[in-house]
């Protein structure tokens, strides 16, 4: 059961993490995210988590 919630944790950590990096991606200039091909595939915004 233990392991289940981590589990839990860890994927919304990860989550949180993708979401701040994603926030920080699309605070840059457009010509830098055209450089660096921001982005490639528009993703949902809803959290996957792998359970």
């Amino acid at each position: 059961m233990f392991k289940r919630f981590a589990r839990i944790g860890a994927a919304l950590k990860r989550a949180s993490k993708r979401k701040k990096a994603t926030r920080v991606l699309e605070d840059l200039p457009p010509e830098i995210q055209k450089d660096i091909g921001w982005p490639e595939t528009i993703e949902s915004d809803e959290i996957r988590l792998p359970f």
